[in-house]
């Protein structure tokens, strides 16, 4: 009934239902391994414990970006350890001791450029796009080889951006590092698999 005391007719009621079951058909599900899909193929061997060697930034950038490198080796070790799957630890250089079953990753920020908030927020869109390009390499931890490289990049919308006042423009490089966490997980194979 409405607030006349009236009852819907039979074609409100059709809307109604059909706005309700659009509505709930919209919550999407997750993935029940809630990881990445990628089309590369699987690493070789199984690694059950990963050494993060600390984020290496060519000089150019170290000035301008001194969080890049922490923000981003933060984002890769919450991206690993979502997974529950490896033992993850950083190093802060290779170890003289060879492991079996370790992977070490190894991450170099070749080429970058974040707006600041400043800019941001004065020019908006027009400080342009943020960006960040990020070579990866794995090595097996014990035979010391080399087993992927890959390039990693990313940028963002402008007017987006400008939209946010640049909160999207500072969690670039750790939201980079979970995104290679998570290519990291989707591409080590799983015990018994």
């Amino acid at each position: 009934m409405n607030e006349r005391g009236t009852t819907l007719k039979p074609l409100y009621q059709a809307v109604l239902l059909l706005c309700a079951l659009f509505l709930a058909s919209c919550g999407g599900r997750a993935s029940e391994e809630g990881g990445l899909e990628v089309s590369d193929p699987k690493l070789d061997a199984i690694y059950q414990k990963i050494l993060v060697l600390p984020v290496e930034v060519a000089d150019e950038f170290v000035k301008d970006y001194p969080y890049a490198s922490g923000d981003c080796r933060t984002g890769l070790i919450a991206g690993l350890e979502m997974s529950k799957r490896f033992r993850v630890k950083l190093i802060d250089e290779l170890p003289s001791q060879k492991e079996r079953d370790t992977l070490i990753v190894r991450l170099k920020i070749d080429d970058m450029r974040i707006a600041s908030k400043v800019a941001r927020s004065l020019a908006g869109a027009f400080a342009g796009s943020s960006y960040l390009n990020v070579k990866m390499t794995l090595t097996d931890g014990h035979t010391r080889q080399v087993i992927r490289e890959k390039d990693f990049s990313t940028h963002n919308n402008a007017f987006a951006a400008a939209w946010t006042m640049g909160s999207n423009d500072d969690s670039i490089p750790k939201d980079m590092g979970k995104i290679i966490g998570d290519y990291i997980t989707a591409v080590a194979p799983r015990p018994g698999f």
